[in-house]
């Protein structure tokens, strides 16, 4: 029996994302492979519920960084007699939950539904409802009804979580953000979960919510971090790792070879500035250094933020050869060690990719809060730090005019960096795993043929989501958008499409197959229904929200199943016979073969591709409203699609 690993996360930032990928890598890397599952603290309440809070999120970091800074200056003691019902919210907290409320009557989050969804909604319409206008901000503000519906809604996610745990019956649990930590280490407190829980911490400092009695081992940044004022954690349960990164850092890219692969001259300076997932930010940036210095070469990583590069396009044209766009990457390793200083968002993660490449970090702007942690560290260790935007071309400037001491920050963010993080954690958390009995079948060589052609195809769909720009949408779900080259048709719906156009193209996440805990067909079926219901969930959200699909007006896909879907909107057709089909017919026949987790389905298989269609107004029709997650006993069945190319 395989090794079960259940790593909680949070999507609220890139970075607690980022770790978890980076583990989950790491894990399956590992021979042989534990079975892993990922799910995000947000997926555990309704998902209008958990995008307004998001949205919040961003308006107090972007609007409201000092009431930011005052939340989350708000300890444990506090958010304990919150949640025990022995203490009222204080004032930064009210004024964060009227900002919540208002963010919600705006997105019109408070209106009824109905389904299993339906309580959550009203328990938050119940939490709006009782924050004042104008609440009175001393130590008498507290409705007594707010913290009672903090302390059930928390309640309700504790015993959703205690389900999904049981479910999967993990044998080490990990979580990269303290929310989840807390719930994990409540249930576990509470309901007598014995898994050995692990909290790794995606920056450098120590807040006081992540200080809990069921949390069995810190992985923590540095071992400075430990030695800071406040932080009483037991040394025994303290493990010096490094802040978890993706593969791609643990053997970074020479110089030359990282700005021959991103079109840079050698002769000049560059300097990156990354946006981070939401791309925030970089627009005015990049403009102050390319009208402020001399010869440097500007490198945006602009994320996910459509908007950002269009604004970046007339600083293009204003100053040729200096400035290079681009999105989001899965390469980032590339593109911190092409540059000489990066000038950058203090997050964590951020941090710890920078040093792990051996460049210094300047921060035009820091939220405080866990960035100040992060902001501290580099200016304590002399490689970087927080700089007035008006000063920073000067700081640049006089970086990159001093070679030789550029140097010697560069050598000490390399000796600071960690590149083998994630590889550390992995070995630690099957290390506590108890020793399995004897009476287990040991591999066969067709198990370790199959362990290789996985890892085989996961590097193909790697370079595959690379080249068209693929986004991940909820957990089993890539996105891409390509030009259409049929004929013009039109939908039932209306919908039309003419040669040109662009669709988007639904691709599965081949590598999450394995990871669906099931002993047959018919139950890996049903429990990747339920994944997929969600994920389509996500990209009905984002066909509202985000510009990389707002004008997309049909998505389409090719799967190995017969014609189903037609229940949740999607239209089917055969695939045209000859040799194209047959080609595609056994790639998916390889497909799952390594990657489906029953053996009944890896042996029954018979692919033959069938194309999808979905317009986009069906999309929004049956998700752009929350709907019940479905029942296992009510499923179809459902296996890996890939876009026909």
């Amino acid at each position: 029996m395989s090794t079960r690993i259940w790593l909680m996360t949070s999507s609220l930032g890139s970075g607690h994302l980022r770790a978890a990928q980076a583990l989950e890598a790491a894990l399956l890397e590992r021979s042989p492979p534990p079975i892993v599952q990922t799910i995000d603290f947000w997926s555990l309440m309704d998902p209008g519920v958990a995008q307004t809070i998001r949205q919040t999120y961003l308006r107090l970091v972007q609007e409201r960084p000092e009431l930011y800074d005052r939340i989350y200056q708000l300890d444990q003691r506090i958010w304990r007699g919150i949640l025990e019902g022995s203490q009222a919210p204080p004032p930064a907290l009210v004024e964060g939950l009227e900002l919540l409320a208002a963010t919600a009557a705006q997105a019109g989050w408070l209106a009824p539904v109905g389904g299993r969804s339906a309580l959550d909604r009203v328990l938050f319409r119940l939490l709006c409802a009782v924050l004042p206008k104008h609440a009175p901000r001393s130590s008498g503000n507290g409705v007594p009804g707010r913290s009672a519906l903090i302390k059930w809604g928390w309640a309700r996610l504790a015993r959703r979580l205690e389900a999904r745990l049981r479910a999967f019956t993990p044998d080490v649990v990990i979580a990269t953000q303290m929310s989840p930590a807390a719930l994990l280490s409540f249930v576990k407190e509470r309901r007598r979960f014995k898994a050995p829980l692990f909290g790794v911490l995606t920056d450098f400092g120590v807040h006081d919510s992540w200080i809990q009695p069921g949390i069995d081992g810190y992985c923590i940044a540095h071992d400075a971090i430990a030695g800071l004022p406040g932080v009483a954690i037991d040394p025994a349960r303290v493990f010096v790792t490094g802040i978890p990164l993706m593969p791609g850092f643990r053997n970074p890219p020479g110089v030359g070879q990282a700005r021959l692969e991103l079109g840079l001259r050698m002769d000049a300076p560059v300097v990156l500035v990354p946006g981070g997932g939401l791309g925030l930010g970089v627009e005015a940036v990049a403009a102050r250094l390319l009208a402020d210095t001399a010869r440097v070469q500007v490198l945006v990583v602009a994320g996910h933020n459509a908007s950002a590069c269009g604004a970046l396009a007339p600083l293009v044209a204003r100053y040729p050869g200096r400035l290079s766009v681009w999105d989001w990457t899965e390469r980032m390793e590339v593109f911190i060690r092409a540059a000489d200083v990066v000038v950058g968002k203090p997050g964590g993660l951020t941090v710890a990719e920078a040093l792990a490449c051996g460049r210094p970090l300047l921060a035009t702007r820091s939220l405080r809060g866990q960035e100040g942690f992060n902001v501290r560290f580099l200016e304590q260790h002399g490689v970087g730090g927080l700089v007035p935007e008006d000063e920073l071309a000067a700081r640049v400037e006089s970086l990159l005019g001093n070679p030789d001491e550029l140097a010697r920050i560069q050598d000490r963010a390399w000796t600071l960096g960690q590149r083998d993080a994630a590889s550390r954690i992995a070995e630690l958390a099957l290390a506590v795993v108890p020793s399995r009995s004897q009476g287990e079948a040991a591999p066969t060589l067709m198990d370790g043929v199959r362990r290789i052609t996985q890892s085989c195809l996961r590097r193909v769909d790697e370079r595959y989501h690379q080249r068209h720009r693929l986004q991940p949408v909820g957990e089993v779900l890539y996105v891409g958008r390509s030009p259409y080259r049929g004929p013009a048709r039109e939908f039932a719906d209306g919908t039309r499409l003419a040669p040109g156009d662009f669709v988007g193209t639904l691709h599965f996440n081949n590598a999450r197959f394995p990871r669906i805990a099931a002993d047959t067909a018919r139950r890996a079926a049903l429990r990747f229904k339920r994944l997929m219901l969600e994920s389509m969930q996500v990209l009905a959200n984002q066909a509202r929200r985000d510009p990389l699909f707002s004008d997309l007006a049909v998505y389409h896909a090719v799967s190995w199943l017969p014609p189903h879907g037609r229940r949740i909107g999607f239209i089917t057709e055969p695939f045209p016979e000859g040799p194209r089909k047959r080609l595609i017919a056994a790639y998916l026949h390889l497909l799952v073969w390594a990657f489906a987790p029953a053996e009944e389905t890896r042996a029954s298989a018979r692919p033959d591709p069938t194309i999808y269609w979905l317009t986009r107004k069906e999309l929004l029709r049956r998700f752009g409203e929350v709907r019940d997650v479905v029942e296992e006993r009510d499923g179809e069945s459902a296996a890996p699609v890939r876009a026909a190319s």
